[in-house]
């Protein structure tokens, strides 16, 4: 006979689930107001992106822009549920300053330009008049590169002779020693600035990857906007980047006509390529632009070359099935910076630092501890990696130099990698014995062929599942990032933050060129390939755990001389 409850227990039982109800029901309300707050913050960064490219369009007419009714007419605001008012414009200082109400709560937002801050209408209109609002420490990035400029420079900073607002650098690296900037996880170097648009271009210091840049020779615009290394910048790069960076970059005009006539094609995007009259402006070989590797530009020599820069520094031409480094260029609205004297050692920063891997920045460093005795990684065994991407569970992260020992690939080339093969048997599964298993997860490598004329998606089609691997073609920092050995300095990094950089000249990818030799990075910052039998350099791959196994960093910037401590 089967026996019910009693109501002794039905009423304790009821008692019980109340007390949950009551305990769940703050933490409940707490999820659906931080997703709230996340989705309106992301709403007024779009409307503050579409104020600044409104701005910078109309700016490109000549003048400057009114900040009124018509104006924001042409502003989107991302949807029907977003009030913005107050919106003020100094045009002596730049700052578009407004206060913004969502129907879903009562909270007012306030942002100057793209910098939210609390509502307070002393430092609201401190901000606006450019006497209050910031840390004391604080200052605008292009007012700070202001300061370099004496009047009659014909190296270093130097004003344009048609345009008074315009000021850009030209000389050598003794010349042009303080206009690096770490943004967005990358080390970037200023061309130019407008004082009056309050815009500054920039370029990475270091090649992102090694590409070929295309099928053909781009001689028409829409050649050019189907190209690889336009897809590469547009896509893969630029997804790469956090939002609030993304929220920054203003789409702005880059020139991708002959070398002789560069603006002969235009093109309007977000991410592009330096063109050669840049280059011959900041001074070309040897100048702080020249980084010793080949790096394309967005110019072709002729219908079947395209143009680039050789480890020489000097101009020169290239048939597309050629892989060399691609350097992003983008244009980008002032920030503020915390610190930093704008060197090599000492980059501009804005101060905005990671917590754990889960909002850690692609190109960001990281110290992961060696427990080996065999010096791989140094004396202090702590192995320096660089985020090259980001997933729900985990981030990838490669090596930022090369293993002590080199290594044969495999001992064909038949087929593609496998974790049997000689560079894991012999280095890469001795290697990740030392890392403690509490860091890492197993993740995916692309091993298909790189053959010539390939896009760089190719390569990341066909993959493996591993807990260490190699560089990938195509991905992030599967070029010469790094600053190996070489008979020219170069100036990527200081050298001492590079793992084991005279190890090897080369180093190996996942993939293949033929059925009979394998990709690697020349330290010419290009592809070239070799015979899988032959002893090169080795460059780690692994996985950091992230997602709810998110790892807490103790310490450190992110930067390469600072690298994020895991706990």
């Amino acid at each position: 006979m089967k026996k019910g409850f009693t109501l002794v227990e039905l009423i304790a039982v009821i008692i019980v689930l109340a007390i949950v109800a009551l305990l769940a029901t703050p933490v409940v309300i707490d999820v659906i107001n931080d997703s709230r707050e996340s989705a309106n913050l992301r709403s007024i960064e779009g409307y503050a992106r579409a104020i600044k490219q409104e701005y910078y369009n109309q700016s490109m007419d000549g003048g400057t822009p009114t900040i009124d009714e018509t104006f924001l007419s042409n502003v989107e605001t991302g949807g029907g549920s977003i009030v913005c008012e107050d919106i003020l414009y100094n045009p002596d200082n730049g700052v578009i300053m407004y206060k913004c109400k969502f129907d879903n709560n009562d909270k007012e937002y306030c942002y100057a330009n793209d910098n939210h801050y609390a509502c307070d209408d002393e430092i609201f209109l401190g901000i606006y008049t450019g006497q209050g609002g910031g840390t004391s420490d604080s200052k605008s990035l292009i007012d700070t590169l202001l300061e370099q400029y004496q009047e009659g420079n014909e190296v270093g900073l130097v004003k344009d002779e048609t345009n008074p607002n315009l000021y850009y650098y030209t000389g050598t690296n003794e010349q042009v020693a303080n206009n690096f900037l770490w943004y967005g996880g990358h080390q970037w170097r200023v061309l130019e600035f407008d004082k009056e648009k309050k815009t500054l271009t920039l370029i990475t210091q270091q090649p992102l990857t090694a590409i070929q840049p295309a099928s053909a020779v781009w001689t028409t615009k829409e050649e050019y906007e189907s190209s690889y290394i336009k897809t590469w910048l547009n896509d893969y790069f630029w997804n790469s980047l956090n939002s609030s960076i993304q929220n920054n970059i203003l789409a702005s005009t880059f020139n991708i006509g002959i070398y002789t006539d560069v603006d002969e094609i235009t093109t309007t995007q977000r991410v592009g390529l330096l063109d050669e009259d840049q280059y011959k402006r900041a001074g070309e070989g040897d100048s702080f632009l020249d980084i010793k590797d080949y790096f394309w530009l967005g110019n072709r020599y002729n219908s079947s070359r395209v143009r680039n820069v050789a480890s020489s520094g000097s101009l020169g031409s290239s048939l597309v099935s050629n892989s060399y480094g691609v350097r992003a260029v983008i244009k980008i609205s002032d920030i503020t910076i915390a610190g930093g004297d704008g060197t090599l050692a000492s980059n501009y920063q804005v101060g905005n630092k990671a917590t754990n891997t889960n909002n850690v920045q692609v190109g960001e460093y990281i110290n992961v501890p060696y427990s080996g005795s065999d010096n791989v990684c140094g004396n202090d065994n702590i192995c320096t990696f660089r985020v090259v991407s980001k997933d729900s569970n985990s981030i990838k992260v490669v090596l930022n130099g090369l293993l002590s020992t080199t290594s044969a690939w495999a001992t064909d080339a038949s087929d593609n990698i496998t974790t049997s093969d000689l560079i894991y048997t012999n280095v890469l599964n001795k290697f990740i014995e030392n890392i403690d298993s509490k860091y890492i997860t197993t993740g995916t490598y692309g091993v298909g062929m790189y053959e010539s004329g390939n896009s760089y998606t190719v390569p990341q089609s066909t993959t493996i599942t591993a807990n260490i691997g190699l560089p990938t073609i195509g991905e992030m920092f599967s070029g010469n990032d790094i600053d190996l050995s070489s008979s020219s300095a170069k100036t990527f990094v200081d050298v001492g933050t590079i793992e084991n950089p005279t190890a090897s000249y080369y180093y190996w990818t996942m993939n293949r060129y033929s059925s009979s030799s394998v990709r690697c990075v020349n330290y010419g910052g290009y592809l070239d390939c070799y015979s899988p039998s032959d002893t090169d350099g080795v460059r780690a791959v692994i996985y950091l755990k992230s997602g709810t196994s998110a790892i807490t960093f103790t310490g450190g910037e992110g930067t390469p001389n600072s690298p994020y401590v895991l706990s």
